[in-house]
């Protein structure tokens, strides 16, 4: 009876520097401690360089096994993708057959904040050896939801004509981007056997001690710039479908159609457990819909998944 509820006190405890640190950045973007272009300039720092040098680093000395356990990615994204139709689905109530929004409120309801927050607290709640089921979903997240949702929004727009221009323009994000180039490389010098100079590969450590609290950090700040803007009823739907309906059915998948080892599954359903991922903002600006909405979702999923990740953690028995 006690263990009961100590467990999700020590969850929540966990947390808490996480929730401090982001909350402090916060705090110190909205009282102009921090100027707008000096939180740019830090996530500039923390995104290009401390948490590529972290990734780079883990996946580059991690004990990868012989055979990657690719039930993993299927029962994730198998998770990911049910939930960005249902939302697409639940999207044609408001906005008709618009694909472009039905596309960015599929996102919202779907994409998860995997790598800034899914990291961090991943791995204080699970310790290092979740590293390789980290590495393995985040390195293609970006690639195949974003290009899902591509394809999704193109298929109204230019019927389909430019849909392979714009997943491939993706795809080379995918290799340009710091963060998901970072894994790709470590993970072909760890397969490949290939030699790095030590000292090099210190400096790296020492820089990636510094990634975990530095994405906490620019992720408090940069949340400064989101606001509650609107459309309150449609955010909580997504909010709600996004944190608790989302890692209700990516633990469906892993746990019980798969039927994966717990440390997979608790760490599949956490990952998704995180609130809306900026990108899917990122999505709406390109497409120029659903704006509010997604910045609304992003609030208040941030705040709400405080308890979504403390009740999965439990139901899953972290300790």
């Amino acid at each position: 009876m006690l263990s009961a509820f100590f467990l999700p006190m020590t969850i929540l405890e966990t947390l808490f520097p996480i929730v401090a640190i982001a909350f402090l950045a916060w705090f110190a973007a909205y009282r102009k401690f921090l100027s707008e272009s000096e939180t740019r300039a830090f996530e500039k720092i923390a995104f290009n360089f401390f948490v590529p040098c972290m990734l780079f680093y883990g996946t580059a000395t991690a004990d990868l096994p012989d055979v990657l356990d690719w039930d993993l990615l299927w029962g994730y994204y198998l998770g990911i993708f049910s939930i960005y139709l249902v939302g697409i689905l639940i999207g044609i109530i408001f906005y008709g057959r618009n694909l472009a929004k039905l596309s960015a409120f599929g996102m919202g309801c779907a994409y998860p904040n995997a790598v800034v927050l899914g990291i961090p607290i991943c791995l204080e709640l699970l310790g290092d050896e979740a590293f390789v089921p980290i590495f393995m979903v985040v390195a293609i997240h970006n690639l195949l939801i974003f290009s899902f949702g591509i394809i999704v929004a193109e298929m109204q727009k230019e019927k389909g004509k430019a849909i392979g221009a714009h997943v491939g323009d993706v795809a080379k994000g995918l290799l340009k981007n710091p963060i998901s180039g970072s894994l790709l490389l470590g993970a072909a010098i760890n397969f490949l056997g290939i030699p790095v100079y030590q000292p090099v590969m210190d400096s790296m450590e020492l820089l990636g001690r510094a990634g975990v609290p530095a994405a906490v950090l620019a992720l408090g700040a940069g949340l400064n710039r989101y606001s509650i803007r609107g459309e309150v009823s449609r955010a909580t739907l997504v909010t709600g479908i996004k944190l608790f309906i989302q890692p209700a059915v990516v633990w469906f998948f892993t746990g019980v159609v798969f039927e994966m080892d717990t440390l997979l599954v608790q760490t599949a359903v956490l990952l998704s457990c995180m609130p809306v991922g900026i990108s899917a903002y990122v999505f709406t600006i390109r497409y120029r819909c659903l704006e509010d909405l997604v910045a609304t979702s992003i609030v208040l999923s941030c705040v709400i998944s405080v308890f979504s990740i403390t009740l999965f953690a439990f139901l899953l028995g972290v300790a």
